[in-house]
């Protein structure tokens, strides 16, 4: 036979050694955020930060989506373009993703506006 606990309504009671002036872990603070650490050396003494690295600048690349929709295609051409070895240049980025870069695309645009 199993026994439930009836939950008697009203307030909970606080633990008798609870002390009203500790804070509980849900309770706000009024006191904000913690106050920042002050260094000892003067700021003459500190080390100065090293220059930031330049950034290098990578050749942006577009998803076949992207690169569809640039080329006013369907992905689907560009992927029997990829089987059939023609339409515009495209690299791997990682095992399975295809991309395009902008300029061959351009490239193929002209080839193509050339050839009619």
């Amino acid at each position: 036979m199993s026994r439930t606990r009836k939950k008697s309504p009203g307030k909970r009671t606080q633990s008798p050694s609870h002390d009203p002036r500790q804070l509980g872990l849900f309770d706000a603070t009024q006191a904000g955020p913690a106050p920042r650490a002050v260094s000892a050396k003067p700021a003459a003494a500190r080390k100065p930060k090293p220059a930031a690295k330049p950034i290098v600048e990578r050749p942006i690349v577009l998803s076949p989506r992207e690169a569809a929709q640039y080329l006013g295609v369907s992905v689907s051409t560009l992927k029997n373009w990829r089987a059939k070895k023609s339409g515009p240049r495209w690299t791997h980025c990682g095992a399975r993703l295809v991309a395009y870069r902008p300029a061959d695309l351009e490239k193929f645009l002209d080839d193509k506006s050339a050839k009619r």
